[in-house]
């Protein structure tokens, strides 16, 4: 098997992440639903701003890292735990990232961040300037990664190789570039493993693993996003060293 993405919720409970044996990945890698995704989810049922963004006791709770993720958090991480034998690498903005750390407990291992473009919906007040990358490791496990003494960073911007990929949406509304999740791949995974990705999306995370010489499973609910994954994943052939062109090296954020 190169490559399987599945169309359906990962969560269900016969065909979702249950249905795979324990210990049966190497390594997740996924960049689940946030910020955007899930406001729009939640902005015409009629509240307000105010009542969008605190609930019934005052307190505040953004919606895109709170009330759109949060019931999914723990049971994703059980599985997750359960699945990998190796690293769980998870996106979230950063007012979800507690979140992930909470859920995987003992073996949460750190945070990192993508360093991304800046991107403001106003010029009235600063733009967001990463997103948070929560890091676990099964207990009980060896670690090791690829990255030697780099920090949990991944800096990506417009300069470097494959930079246009953070325009290519292909139709997907929060896509991740492809030069950003090889990044990611290289570091902490080998030629080879499996990779899962919960979260299937446009397929960018199964693109980025099939060109580094890994396999791919992975679940996408949305038809039609599947559909547009599918056609990717069939597309994409691994490139060999010898032709993959070297990209000029990422610099390195800070460790959140």
């Amino acid at each position: 098997m190169t490559w399987d993405l599945r169309l359906g919720d990962c969560l269900d409970p016969v065909t979702g992440l249950a249905s795979l044996p324990g210990k049966s990945v190497d390594v997740v890698i996924t960049d689940p639903p946030y910020g955007q995704a899930i406001y729009d989810t939640y902005k015409n049922v009629g509240k307000s701003e105010k009542e969008r963004r605190f609930n019934r006791d005052g307190d505040f709770r953004y919606m895109s890292g709170w009330e759109g993720i949060d019931p999914y958090v723990a049971p994703l991480c059980a599985q997750f735990e359960r699945v990998a034998r190796r690293w769980v690498v998870v996106f979230s903005d950063e007012e979800a990232a507690f979140l992930w750390r909470s859920a995987m407990g003992e073996w949460f291992i750190r945070f990192g961040a993508w360093m991304r473009q800046p991107v403001s919906l106003t010029p009235c007040q600063p733009a967001r300037g990463f997103e948070a990358i929560t890091v676990g490791h099964p207990r009980g496990i060896n670690r090791r990664w690829n990255g030697g003494q780099n920090r949990a960073a991944v800096y990506f911007d417009r300069n470097l190789t494959g930079g246009a990929a953070a325009l290519e949406r292909h139709g997907h509304p929060c896509p991740k570039p492809v030069s950003l999740m090889e990044a990611l791949v290289r570091d902490f995974t080998d030629p080879g493993e499996l990779i899962l990705d919960p979260f299937g999306g446009s397929g960018t995370t199964g693109v980025a693993a099939i060109r580094l010489g890994r396999r791919f499973i992975g679940w996408e609910r949305d038809p039609k996003y599947h559909a547009v994954a599918t056609k990717r994943l069939a597309g994409t052939r691994e490139q060999t060293d010898l032709f993959r062109p070297k990209a000029p090296k990422a610099k390195q954020g800070v460790l959140l």
